[in-house]
């Protein structure tokens, strides 16, 4: 039997490389003895850059960047030959064919994961690293930029971002403010692009459609995740809907732009970069899915297996394994989906609508989650091994 192993990442315990290894290791030994192809997932966040790179025999280049709190530390980038990309991406993405592609990821710099809880807090973090990245990757030459912007740690709409690539910010005494997260956006009384650097066409992988403001927007759906208190939520939006308003006026931008969707990912910065630079949203799976040629693989496999770390009602909306199971059920091919735990109604809503999918916790009930998280590898090859015994 030919089995795809296709595994996003299980959070704080397995990468999305790791999984798929064991995922493989275990269908491919006796007694299955199963040949198994892996492809592992990513939606924009960690391990972007690195599977991406990797998958196309890219190479790496450190930048020195500033992560979020204003901490100086080492990023890898990937450098890859658009030579080595499929027309199709090269279509899909509309970006030059030739030259090089930069691969970045935010979170590598600008990461939630990298944050403890007592850590967390919007109005303190800033994307400034991100526009560090994008600076020195345009310094080496490349044609386009592609920009995964999953698992942020900010609610800055970019400001930071434009800081690093020329936009200055001064207070009512001239001052430049270097780092502009939103606790001190009220200090803000002058904002000059005249020193804005040239960057190459972006293309920003979010599977996010959140426009920037609102219920469903920036600050009331991901800022309190990000450390954001409820009795703050109100001040936040209200200063993000003032400097969205600054902002349009300084780079002559219809201020419905910021109705658009997409606009509120990763804390608004697809908002901030589209402002300033040439840049267009692409759907994080369906990048994923041609870099991989994900489908081509479906078509010629036997079995799928795919999962993450908890599937629920998130992972209804653009998630990696749940466009797996829909791409899975257009060639009727059959897929079992391992999470680390599951929520009811998001798996009875996916079985009304699937017939070809199996979902299973991996997790045990009589574990904490510290626990579960530890266990997880044992765990996961345990109920691999008893799915498994159903396909010998």
């Amino acid at each position: 039997m030919h089995i795809l192993a296709a595994f996003d990442k299980c959070k704080d315990s397995l990468s999305a490389r790791e999984i798929c290894a064991l995922g493989q290791k275990v269908a491919s030994a006796k007694p299955f003895n199963h040949d198994v192809h892996s492809i592992p997932l990513t939606d924009g966040g960690e391990g972007f850059t690195e599977l991406l790179t990797h998958a196309k025999k890219g190479t790496y280049h450190s930048i020195l960047a500033n992560d979020s709190l204003g901490e100086e530390k080492e990023v890898k980038v990937g450098i890859v030959p658009s030579g080595k990309l499929d027309l199709s991406l090269r279509e899909f993405t509309d970006l030059p064919s030739q030259g090089n592609w930069a691969v970045v990821e935010m979170s590598s710099i600008a990461g939630l994961s990298d944050l403890p809880q007592e850590k967390r807090n919007p109005w303190l973090t800033s994307t400034i690293g991100v526009g560090q990245l994008l600076a020195g990757v345009s310094s080496l030459g490349v044609s386009a930029i592609i920009l995964g912007i999953g698992g942020s740690s900010t609610n800055d709409m970019g400001l930071g971002a434009l800081s690093a690539l020329g936009v200055n910010f001064f207070d009512r005494d001239g001052k430049l403010i270097s780092f502009p997260v939103p606790e001190c956006w009220s200090r803000i009384a002058k904002i000059s692009a005249e020193k804005l650097i040239t960057l190459p066409p972006i293309r920003i992988a979010c599977d996010v459609s959140n426009q920037l403001l609102g219920e469903h927007g920036a600050t009331f759906q991901f800022g309190p995740q990000k450390g954001l208190s409820a009795n703050r939520k109100e001040k936040m939006e209200s200063n993000m809907e003032l400097m969205s308003e600054r902002l349009s006026q300084i780079f002559q931008k219809p201020l419905n732009f910021r109705n658009q969707e997409g606009t509120g990912a990763a804390g608004g910065i697809a908002y901030g970069l589209s402002l300033a630079f040439e840049t267009q949203f692409v759907p994080g799976f369906s990048l994923v899915s041609k870099w991989f040629n994900l489908e081509n693989e479906i078509k010629k496999t036997d079995l799928i297996l795919t999962g993450e770390g908890r599937f629920d009602q998130t992972s209804l909306y653009g998630k990696g394994p749940y466009e797996i199971i829909r791409l899975a059920s257009k060639y009727q091919k059959k897929v079992v989906l391992l999470a680390g735990s599951v929520e009811k109604k998001a798996v009875d809503k996916c079985m009304r609508e699937f017939a070809n999918v199996e979902i299973v916790a991996f997790g045990s009930s009589q574990l904490s989650l510290e626990q579960n998280l530890t266990k997880a590898p044992e765990l996961f090859e345990i109920k691999l091994k008893s799915q498994l015994s159903y396909y010998q």
